[in-house]
């Protein structure tokens, strides 16, 4: 009813004058679309643009079924028919419309929901198996590519940034102390920081560990990343009331704790800890795993696994050295440790 309320008024109400000079340019964009040059019709959209974001959706609403005669199926059509052909009139139209439909399918596939329910082996101190890993996520391989697609376009900007700092200005301009490079160290190291925060749990324990490794990375990143040892961002505390009544199984936590903090007095990469008060008066601390974080760490140790080959050979190509299998080896079996010290 409302819909049909706004498409009465649209017919009877005139466009406003703010924003319906501009819009009422699209009837003319269309009839001339095959002649139009690349700059007017840029700046026609950039005033289209001006036009909506100024407009409330009443106002916006009314003003393109006015101006554009789209307040009919039949005008709809009419107009569709029109912009169609001209749309998918050549190659490049076509190519276009393709390239930014599959990037649309792209990101949707890389920001759906994660499924971590099932990991491939049990929660333990030393039940971390990389062939279970392999024989479970060569099941799954949409899973670990969305992972990698993930942590690709994450960390683009950082690595190309990086890339460019020592490729471009370092190697190529033949600056041999690396100016740019140990210049822009300060906002790399901010950087890295908040991509460690950014990908999770897994990534935030990296950073905990490189953190004191300055013999690996250098000082600047050293600084930044121990502000991971402390100062890790807690997940949803709703999330962590219901790990405890699954846990517990009591479908009220007031009936085990007198008192529980809403907020958590620490977090860390694994979870986070909640103070609180039993029925007999026992001040307890509670910590609460993060929902997941067995099957997420292990899909994260299973990638690295995957790209620990190709990240030894750009940094073997890097130092100007030949990759030998021992290397990968090596890379892979250090994955592996660490996957068994979580």
């Amino acid at each position: 009813p409302n819909t049909q309320r706004r498409l009465n008024n649209a017919r009877l109400r005139p466009p406003s004058a703010s924003s319906s000079s501009k819009l009422s340019a699209l009837p003319n964009l269309i009839d001339s679309a095959s002649s139009i040059s690349i700059e007017s019709l840029s700046t026609t959209l950039q005033n289209t643009i001006d036009a909506i974001a100024q407009s409330s959706p009443d106002q916006l609403l009314n003003d393109i079924l006015s101006n554009a005669h789209l307040s009919t199926p039949e005008q709809v059509s009419a107009a569709l028919s029109e912009i169609l052909p001209l749309l998918f009139s050549s190659p490049w139209h076509t190519s276009a419309i393709a390239l930014f439909a599959s990037g649309s399918l792209l990101a949707t596939f890389i920001n759906s929901p994660d499924d971590y329910t099932d990991a491939p082996f049990e929660p333990g101190s030393d039940t971390y198996d990389a062939q279970l890993a392999n024989e479970f996520y060569s099941r799954r391989p949409a899973m670990v590519l969305k992972r990698i697609l993930r942590l690709a376009t994450s960390t683009a900007g950082f690595n190309t940034g990086l890339i460019f700092d020592w490729l471009v200005l370092g190697k190529l301009l033949k600056d041999e102390d690396y100016t740019a490079l140990r210049k822009n160290e300060p906002r790399r190291a901010k950087e890295a920081l908040e991509l460690c925060t950014q990908l999770g749990p897994t990534f935030i324990k990296l950073g905990q560990a490189l953190s004191i490794r300055t013999d690996l990375v250098p000082e600047m990143y050293a600084l930044e990343l121990r502000q991971l040892q402390d100062a890790v961002p807690p997940f949803s505390s709703d999330e962590a009331r219901e790990v405890l009544k699954q846990e517990l199984g009591v479908s009220d936590l007031n009936q085990i704790f007198e008192t529980l903090s809403e907020e958590p007095v620490a977090s860390a990469s694994i979870g986070q800890v909640y103070r609180g008060t039993l029925k007999d008066g026992t001040d307890v601390a509670v910590k609460v795993q993060r929902p997941g974080i067995l099957a997420e760490i292990a899909l994260d140790l299973h990638v690295l696994r995957l790209l620990t080959p190709i990240q030894t050979r750009l940094q073997n190509m890097a130092n100007g050295l030949d990759t030998d299998p021992a290397d990968i080896e090596q890379g892979v079996a250090l994955v592996d440790e660490w996957g068994r010290g979580f």
